[in-house]
């Protein structure tokens, strides 16, 4: 699979999958600036198409295990990747929208970033899309969004999918599939699920702003978003 880019957001992507040199992404065969080659795999399999299914806590535990293995990798030789305060700029930045409640979720990503843990580095996009069946050696991860920061926030992403990809296929928006897929991640991960919440509630509000922006309706994040605030409240 080849992919030629000029744009800097895709080589920082580019680069990070070289990096992980296959432990939990998939392998790049050749790299060099704005060029990449990846293995492709041969198998259909989909974790889209296992929730549908019925296997949502598989596909939930899949997308957990990928990212627990792109977070062992770390060192000072990681390229170059872009900070969370940066990714949230437009929310940060926020001046006028007529959703209120992603004023909150301005609110709520400053606080998370101004305190975050150890940083790592992120996929920044881990969904049921960007997960890959490659057989014998796991689901692997394509297309990062190559970011800095808390391990958390890697996690929010997923809580709003297969629902973006496929919105007349409703599911992530389910408050019982909701509730039982932060259990699910919080314990899998070994994360804190208030913590958890916050950032899904943050993260839905950034991609609500970029629907937004071109001209969409963010229906999905505006219920993801509203059933971490209501957890948050009890």
């Amino acid at each position: 699979m080849l992919k030629v880019t000029a744009d800097p957001d895709e080589q920082r992507g580019a680069a990070l999958m070289a990096w992980w040199g296959g432990a939990g992404a998939a392998p790049v065969l050749k790299h060099d600036l704005g060029v990449i080659l990846l293995e492709r795999t041969s198998r259909d399999r989909s974790l889209a198409a296992l929730v549908y299914e019925g296997s949502d806590d598989d596909a939930t535990s899949l997308l957990c295990a990928t990212a627990a293995r792109l977070h062992l990798r770390q060192g000072g030789d990681a390229p170059s990747l872009k900070p969370l305060e940066d990714w949230f700029a437009s929310l940060l930045n926020l001046s006028q929208t007529d959703e209120a409640w992603i004023v909150g979720c301005s609110t709520l990503a400053r606080l998370l970033l101004s305190e975050q843990s150890a940083a790592v580095p992120l996929h920044g996009d881990l969904h049921h899309g960007n997960i890959l069946d490659f057989g014998s050696r796991g689901w692997l991860a394509i297309d990062p969004k190559a970011l800095w920061g808390e391990r958390t926030a890697d996690y929010a992403a997923m809580f709003l999918n297969p629902d973006l990809a496929d919105p007349a296929r409703p599911f992530a928006v389910d408050s019982g599939t909701f509730e039982r897929r932060v259990r699910t991640v919080s314990s899998l991960a070994g994360l804190d699920s208030r913590r958890l919440l916050r950032w899904i509630q943050a993260w839905s509000g950034l991609s609500a702003l970029w629907f937004l922006e071109g001209g969409g309706d963010p229906v999905v994040q505006r219920r993801i978003g509203e059933l971490a605030a209501r957890s948050l409240a009890q």
